[in-house]
């Protein structure tokens, strides 16, 4: 098992890295780094998750968000902080997006392409489905009331396997007594999912057309959050990008179905450069 370190850049934002050496991956993590209360630990098993995705002898750094954004927080900061990081940190390097991280990722790609060398599009898109959305708002709105039962309630059945989506629902409801010391502060989770609900991705994909980093978009037929017309617009619009989807998984593909997804994502990171 390779070891792990945590840190800050930027003196706020939190890192999980590992190895060293040339031709880094950096991966943007999904909205649980900012969902539930950071701490070293938790940060350190989302890396060893997001690890067995990727290939062995490359240094990888899992960045986090900022624990105390302010209230201008939105995917525009976000770039700003990561590509400040890239270029005074790490250097340029591969680049994955994974759910929340994708919009991230993307719209890095797109502003700053000296800094993404190849770009990763995990269970993510340029903009939610109609039903992704609508789950987005109800997030926010139960987060604003403290409700953080009615939160957690949207991700009840995010698996495809349905002993699964049972035993999150089950450890949702043995956590209830202490939600308060697991989730973040509701102030911290709105600002995160305002700073993708507050834009219209959807509206102007043209964008796109910007991110010159040859790309993989990897998503699944079933995922409530990033429909299949919404991953193949992603991909249509890039110029240097391939689709890879997963039939009948749901957004949590990287977890049920990690050693196919890893396979993927090598097969794409070993290959040469391609043509759109």
């Amino acid at each position: 098992m390779r070891p792990f370190e945590t840190g800050l850049f930027l003196d706020r934002i939190p890192y999980v890295t590992s190895g060293s050496g040339p031709d880094p991956i950096v991966v943007l993590n999904g909205g649980q780094a900012f969902v539930r209360r950071p701490t070293p630990a938790r940060a350190q098993r989302d890396a060893r998750r997001i690890a067995r995705l990727l290939p062995a002898g490359r240094p990888v750094y899992v960045l986090g968000y900022d624990p105390v954004p302010s209230a201008d927080h939105s995917i525009g900061t976000i770039v700003t902080d990561v590509a400040r990081i890239l270029r005074d940190e790490i250097g340029p390097a591969t680049v994955m997006g994974i759910s929340f991280g994708g919009f991230v990722a993307a719209r890095l790609a797109a502003d700053h392409p000296d800094l993404v060398k190849r770009l990763i599009l995990m269970v993510s898109a340029h903009r939610f489905s109609p039903e992704g959305r609508r789950s987005i708002d109800r997030q926010i709105d139960c987060a604003w009331r403290g409700d953080l039962e009615g939160f957690l309630d949207e991700f009840g059945l995010v698996f495809r396997r349905p002993w699964l989506n049972w035993l999150i629902r089950w450890r949702f409801r043995r956590e209830r007594t202490r939600l308060r010391e697991t989730m973040n502060d509701p102030a911290v989770i709105v600002r995160g999912l305002n700073a993708v609900a507050g834009e219209d991705f959807g509206g102007d994909p043209s964008w796109l057309a910007y991110i010159a980093a040859p790309t993989l978009v990897v998503g699944a037929t079933r995922d409530p959050f990033f429909d299949v017309a919404a991953l193949q617009e992603t991909a249509r619009h890039i110029p240097s990008a391939r689709l890879h989807l997963f039939e009948r998984e749901t957004h949590m593909l990287p977890v049920e179905r990690a050693r196919a997804a890893a396979k993927v994502v090598k097969g794409f990171l070993a290959a040469q450069p391609f043509a759109g």
